[in-house]
């Protein structure tokens, strides 16, 4: 993981140092030189910015600090091994020797004088005079009237001593401390990192609630107010914030059970003529409260939120995981399809996707949809090609009762139907018989449905993205394909390109991979070698990510090392065969298979792609269509 963390160093030899410690420690983050002021005005714009996180040392830092109040400031602490060499070098050459720093710098310097038994006078500088030359200018003033001859100090004290022509030496952190204060950066970025990402989860979660939630603290200050609170109440939630609940609602009363210490539920109100239902629930820590959390719904919505849930049980499944943040990809292309998709989310147009086997199709398809306006409502996926014709009309539209012989009793509830509201996904649309092909037509023209056996027409408000790896465009050349449906969903156009052409993605997702993959199987593989990691380059991938992911997970089950090796690449991508026909090309795995298997295989896939065409599958083939009739018999 890499992070945005910046160095400000007061001084050049100290900015040269941390560059080298970045080098040894194979890190690469950015320097700046700037002290006090300047230092605090390049921390300024770094905020801005947004960097995860500043490092500076001294009144430098200290500066920093008093200005900066949304990034973490890590100040380069002073190493008992740096002043125990100044000390020595002084303590034999000035008879009297004062330390002069703020806080942070001298507290190291009385810990280390006492356990030396050193006699070394401490002056510490209050940490309001970071940006006040004149009155540390006195301080050391007093100083070297004091008989003082010698001044220890950080970068601040040590110049203005200079200008006093006093002898001084400035305290410089050693490699030790800088290598310190980056690691306990990177830790504090690390937790900050999963406190924010914890936040955004919670608030996610309020956000996106069915129930109206208000949270006060124990003064009645309004802390949490949802969407759902701002539709139930009709205010906007900027504007009640930070506001006392009382002058917000006072109906309520929500102040009333603050002291209670119990929860109080199915609380009835009547708000601007509606009724409203909600459960109070006090924020107790060690017996003692801290406010209350309200959870509220209107009556009405109540019946209508048992039916919705009915029907999310009916829809069990039906919910889109992925989002455009699960899409990996660097390259040129990708960020273009995911440009390109973004624009295409928030429009209620048919989307067609096309990419070749495993470029991720339906991943693509959940962003959209995660991404547009239906969000919130079902996300249908169907692979057209997995069904037969009959059995592929009745899951698509429904049937009634006793439509056809074994239908159930009940009749069924067609994708359509259960994606209202939401998004449909049909993979494989270049499968579907001509006959389906016209029942589609007619829902995407007229947005209604009838179900099989049914003379009732159902309205359906449904968003449809469909997918193929096939040419639609010479099937309709081919007669294969109704042009009116083609042009009907070709409204929107998305490519996806394949791997072989975005391999400066390899590495990107190889790393993703095993991490995923690591967590599946319970396995510590921590990468793959630089030699391993060229031969995957090298190989095109005609599987695409499905196929380097299957690969990868080969590779992790059969290490026996935490870094999979070139040997352990090549053996087992050795075991991928391919088989090149007049239109595709086929990637087979021919490991531990029989001739049987693999002729079962080949002709799945022939037939597959000529629509279940024994003719046209017989003759690529080249065998006869009654020994072709035979073969898929057995």
């Amino acid at each position: 993981m890499s992070y945005n963390i910046v160095f400000i160093s007061p001084y050049k030899k100290l900015a040269d140092l941390y560059m080298e410690v970045c080098k040894d420690m194979n890190r690469d983050y950015k320097v700046y030189i700037g002290d006090l002021q300047e230092g605090v005005k390049i921390a300024k714009n770094l905020e801005a910015e947004g960097v995860d996180a500043i490092i500076s040392r001294g009144g430098t830092a200290l500066a920093i600090t008093e200005v900066v109040k949304n990034v973490p400031v890590v100040e380069i602490m002073v190493a008992g091994s740096d002043i125990i060499k100044v000390l020595n070098k002084l303590q034999y050459k000035f008879n009297k020797v004062a330390i002069v720093g703020f806080k942070q710098f001298t507290h190291t310097f009385q810990s280390v004088a006492k356990i030396l038994n050193i006699n070394i006078e401490i002056f510490t500088l209050k940490q309001e005079w970071y940006n006040h030359e004149t009155i540390i200018k006195e301080k050391l003033i007093n100083i070297k009237e004091k008989g003082f001859n010698c001044i220890i100090g950080d970068n601040i004290s040590v110049k203005i001593a200079k200008k006093m022509n006093l002898s001084s030496y400035l305290i410089r952190s050693g490699k030790e401390a800088i290598s310190q204060s980056i690691k306990e950066t990177e830790r504090i970025v690390r937790v900050r990192e999963k406190e924010i990402e914890k936040r955004k989860r919670i608030k996610g979660i309020i956000d996106f609630s069915y129930e109206g939630i208000i949270s006060i603290d124990q003064k009645g200050i309004i802390k949490t107010f949802n969407s759902k609170a701002e539709e139930i109440f009709n205010k906007k939630a900027y504007k009640v914030l930070d506001r006392q609940i009382d002058s917000v609602l006072p109906k309520i009363n929500l102040k009333n059970y603050m002291d209670s210490g119990r929860n109080i539920l199915n609380k009835i109100w009547t708000y601007d003529g509606q009724g409203i239902v909600g459960n109070i629930i006090p924020i107790l820590v060690d017996g003692i409260s801290h406010g209350l959390v309200l959870i509220v719904q209107e009556a009405s919505n109540i019946k209508k939120t048992e039916e919705k849930i009915r029907k999310k049980l009916h829809l069990k499944g039906y919910f889109a995981e992925a989002s455009f943040r699960d899409i990996i990809g660097e390259s040129d292309l990708m960020q273009k399809a995911i440009e390109e998709s973004k624009d295409y989310a928030m429009y209620n147009l048919p989307l067609l996707i096309h990419g070749e086997t495993g470029t991720g199709k339906e991943l693509f398809a959940q962003a959209i949809h995660n991404y547009s306006p239906r969000k919130k409502s079902s996300f249908v996926a169907f692979n057209c090609a997995a069904l037969p014709e009959k059995l592929l009309e009745s899951e698509l539209f429904g049937y009634v009762q006793g439509a056809f012989t074994g239908a159930s009793s009940k009749g069924k509830t067609g994708l359509f139907e259960q994606a209202h509201g939401g998004t449909i996904f049909l993979d494989e649309i270049g499968e579907i018989s001509k006959s389906i092909q016209s029942r589609l037509l007619r829902v995407l023209e007229e947005r209604k449905i009838r179900r099989i056996g049914d003379d009732k027409l159902i309205s359906v408000d449904v968003r449809l993205i469909m997918a193929t790896n096939r040419d639609l465009n010479e099937l309709v050349k081919k007669n294969k394909y109704r042009k009116d449906f083609y042009y009907r969903i070709n409204v929107l156009n998305l490519k996806l390109p394949p791997l072989k052409e975005r391999k400066s993605d390899i590495n990107l997702l190889v790393n993703y991979l095993i991490k995923k993959i690591n967590l599946k199987l319970n396995k510590n593989i921590k990468s793959i070698s630089d030699e391993g990691l060229k031969y995957l380059n090298d190989y095109d991938w005609p599987g695409n990510v499905r196929e380097l992911e299957n690969f990868i997970k080969r590779l992790i089950v059969r290490s026996k090392r935490n870094i999979i090796s070139v040997e352990l690449i090549k053996e087992n991508l050795n075991q991928n065969f391919e088989i090149i026909d007049s239109k595709n090309l086929v990637s087979l795995n021919i490991n531990n298979k029989s001739l049987k298997e693999i002729e079962n295989e080949i002709i799945n896939y022939v037939l597959k792609d000529e629509n279940h065409n024994k003719k046209a599958a017989a003759e690529r083939l080249d065998i006869g269509r009654t020994t072709l009739w035979r073969k898929i018999t057995k």
